[in-house]
């Protein structure tokens, strides 16, 4: 199962960072948005009150950010960023937010021990904050270049090897890891921090993907504070 090309594919440019509020869109079940997943239709909110769904018009953009392995469920990103996206303006680099299942394994049926058995899988390989040896950069580099190419991009992206930060936060239902992960293009650098959460919602099993700019430490707990929240949300609305 190849976990580590979920984390690097982020961004297409570089942009300076927003600001937001780390806020999680409080609604009734009936007003949050559903999408599709093995036959499920999963309740999932916003991650923040300021991060929206891009729609499916647009959700097709970045689906070369998501691995061979991975289908794009939802992408969550600032207003103001979806308004460059509408007018055709490429954008990245700063607060947004994906939904991803694993083609193969989308339509399979996960209890409790089954999920167990991931999350113990998960902490061992990137929950203590070494390095994971199992994390290819250049072949998910590639991978995602090729993509971008054959969407008529142009710009080539290239990867430098992440820091990882170890678990955020371990959950019945739920687990999540950071990483900072270097990232440059067009003549242009940043770094970004990225939450992956995987979780069991419904017995389906979803990966949940949070990203920020790397600011210091402020950074690093936004991004970890909004992970933890948004999957309690995400769980609570399934529940």
């Amino acid at each position: 199962m190849k976990l580590g090309a979920h984390c690097l594919c982020l961004s297409l440019s570089l942009v300076c960072l927003s600001t937001a509020k780390s806020v999680i869109a409080e609604a009734q079940n009936s007003q949050i948005p559903t999408y599709r997943s093995g036959l499920k239709s999963i309740a999932i909110p916003p991650p923040t009150s300021d991060l929206n769904e891009v729609g499916s018009d647009y959700r097709v953009l970045f689906e070369p950010f998501a691995p061979d392995t991975n289908r794009l469920i939802a992408a969550y990103m600032l207003d103001g960023d979806s308004a460059k996206i509408r007018a055709g303006v490429a954008t990245g680099g700063s607060r947004h937010a994906f939904v991803e299942t694993l083609r193969r394994a989308e339509f399979a049926e996960f209890d409790a021990a089954s999920f167990n058995a991931i999350s113990a899988a998960l902490s061992k390989q990137y929950g203590t904050g070494q390095d994971s040896t199992q994390m290819n950069v250049k072949t998910q580099q590639d991978e995602l270049n090729h993509k971008l190419k054959a969407a008529g991009v142009t710009t080539e992206i290239a990867l430098d090897k992440p820091v990882q930060l170890g678990a955020f936060f371990s959950k019945p239902d739920a687990y999540c890891f950071g990483l900072i992960g270097p990232i440059s293009g067009d003549g242009s650098s940043i770094k970004m921090i990225t939450a992956v959460i995987a979780l069991r919602v419904q017995n389906r099993l979803l990966y949940a993907y949070v990203y920020a700019p790397y600011a210091g430490d402020d950074s690093v707990r936004w991004v970890r504070d909004t992970s933890e929240q948004w999957a309690d949300a995400i769980l609570k609305a399934n529940h």
